[in-house]
This record gives structure tokens, sequence and C-alpha cells, in this order.
């Protein structure tokens, strides 16, 4: 039996099959939109309403396909700090910021190339077809 690591990841998991982590401490955003990447995208999703879940969900994830995570979550971290703690791990992670504050967060984990930002309120199709352009880049894009 082979045991998953952190340094000994399936490369036949493409990254639109790898899980999207979905990080919302407000329940019912949190369920209509895990929901929704279900129903309408396909997608497994883990969920965290708090930092602490977030991260010990990291910690238990062979690969992620993205990050779906808002700016301000209970506890003692940020989203752009959960951003950080996942690219430790997966450094090219794409990461998509759910948030309904006016300004993107202090930047600190923001990788211009591979994140992005859809404000509440949105329409749970607007964050999927945000997931779908951040994972199936152009052709001819950079990653």
């Amino acid at each position: 039996m082979t045991h998953l690591t952190p340094t000994h990841l399936p490369d036949a998991v493409p990254m639109d099959k790898a899980p999207i982590l979905l990080v919302e401490d407000d329940f019912l955003i949190r369920m209509a939109l895990a929901a929704y990447l279900r129903e309408r995208g396909g997608f497994t999703v883990v969920e965290a309403d708090d930092t602490a879940t977030a991260l010990a969900a990291i910690d238990a994830q062979p690969c992620l396909s993205i990050l779906l995570t808002d700016m301000r979550i209970p506890g003692p971290m940020s989203g752009s700090d959960v951003a950080a703690a996942a690219r430790a791990k997966w450094p090219d992670l794409p990461v998509l910021y759910v948030t309904g504050t006016a300004a993107r967060g202090d930047g600190s984990a923001v990788n211009a190339n591979r994140d992005s930002y859809v404000g509440k309120p949105f329409e749970p199709s607007a964050v999927l077809k945000q997931v779908h352009a951040m994972l199936d880049p152009p052709h001819g894009s950079a990653p």
C-alpha cells in the first residue's frame, strides 16, 4: 500500500479533480456555495468554517485544486494567512478570495499570477466561472 505524504503526491490527479478547500464562516454562504460547486461544477469540496479547521484540512489533504477563502474568518489568522499556509505545502496553489471587505487584505500572501477575488454579494455561478478560469487559463497565458 502506498502512503501519500506532502512529498509524494499523485501525479495522475488532474487539478480540476482534486478537492476545493472552501473556507467561509457564514454557514448559509458556505453550504450554498459548496452545493453549487459540487452539483454544477462536479467538484469535491472540503469545507472549513474557521482557521483551525482550514489548517487541519490543509494538513490532511494530499492535494487541492484551489483554495476559496473569505478574508475574515474566525481564529487567529486571516484568509491570506490560510493561503500562505496552504502555499507552504503547494507553492503554485491558486487562491480565490471571496470577500465582503472593500480591501483585498494586506497582500501578504497575494500572488498576482495565481490569485483572484470575488466580492460579496456574489452569484455562485460567478464563483464557478472564476474557478474554471483559474484552473484552465487560456493557452499562451503565464501560469
